[in-house]
Parts: structure tokens; sequence; C-alpha cells
């Protein structure tokens, strides 16, 4: 069950990225058609970014369509088991996130699915835009250098505490907070990770 609602969101991801590279693609297209001279150069160079833009995005939109033979589904190994087992045995559920026995995921996106053992660290990120906060968010690093983001914008302080208190819980593995020495950690532990999946 689980597995099928991260690939539903990897095919309707793709389906996004696909139409946006057609838009990109086409409107490239049309820019070019249009004969550049001196004062149409910008077009020209516009035009050619729009389709390269287009290309790329095309490419990941094809690739999320392939759902379980998708690049992002075999750089993340175990992440269908671990979307199945997220739904069957829930030790913990609200509004933002959703944890079982061994993994944890963003409730409203599944394809954020993570073991519990890979989260190293569980912080408050809050992105500032001319000084005023836009976007806030609980942010997961795991082992693999994958980022998870559960957004929590709007919420009280006291709600944002309790959730990370309580990710940080189920986490055996991850320091809470945000500081120069748990990044250290996190560096280092990813470091041990790669040397350790290379050979």
């Amino acid at each position: 069950m689980g597995s099928k609602k991260v690939i539903k969101r990897l095919r309707v991801k793709g389906t996004l990225f696909i139409l946006t590279a057609l838009l990109l693609i086409l409107t490239g297209g049309f820019l070019l058609s249009l004969h550049p001279e001196e004062d149409l150069m910008t077009a020209f160079i516009l035009a050619i970014a729009m389709i390269v833009g287009g290309a790329v995005l095309l490419f990941f939109g094809v690739d999320n369509w392939k759902g379980k033979n998708s690049r992002y589904v075999k750089k993340n190994p175990g992440m269908l088991e671990m979307a199945d087992d997220l739904l069957e045995t829930t030790v913990y559920q609200d509004k933002f996130v959703i944890i079982s026995k061994k993994a944890i995921a963003a409730k409203k996106d599944l394809a954020t699915v993570a073991a519990l053992d890979d989260v190293l660290a569980v912080y408050e990120y809050v992105h500032r835009t001319n000084g005023m906060a836009d976007n806030r968010a609980i942010k997961l690093e795991l082992i693999n250098g994958r980022t998870v983001s559960i957004g929590i914008y709007g919420r009280k302080k006291a709600t944002k505490d309790n959730l990370m208190l309580t990710i940080s819980h189920y986490c055996p593995n991850a320091a809470l907070g945000y500081s120069g020495e748990i990044m250290d950690y996190v560096r280092t532990k990813r470091k041990e990770y790669r040397t350790a999946n290379s050979q």
C-alpha cells in the first residue's frame, strides 16, 4: 500500500516535469523561429536556455514515470519496503509526520521515507526573505546524504518543539538541534558511510 503511494507520487511529479518541459521546449522553439538579429540576441540565448532546461526536466520526468525502476528508487534501496512498513506498523502519526518501527516520512509525501537508524540530525530550518520568515520546516539529515523536509510553516513554537522531540525520540542516532558540532557529527557519519559502502 505505501509503495503504491510512493510510485503514484513519483508519477505525479513526473507528469508535472514532463508538462513543464514541453512548455519550455515549445516556447524556446518559438523564440528560435524569430530569426535572431542584433536586437533579438537576448531572445535567442533565452530560447536556448529554455530548450536545455526543458530537456533536463523531460529527462527527470520520464525517469520518475518509471516507478519502481526510476533512479530515485534505485538510489534509495529499501524505500518501497519501508513505505509499506510505514503504513502497516505505525507507532506515531500526526498532521506532519508518520513513524513506524523502522521508518519515518513526511505525512504528505511518503516518497521522503527514510530508515529511523539513518537519521543523524533533527533541526528547525527557517528561510527568510528580506528579514521575514517565509518558510519553516523540520529537516532530517540522513546518513546517505539526503535531507528530508517536513513543512511546519505557521505552527506554534510548542508544536514544532514537540514534533522535533518526538522525532528525535524514535531516531536512535539523531542529534537534536543545529550547531557546528552537530553538523561535524553528520559529516563524519556520512564520510564513514561512504567509505564503508564504496568497498
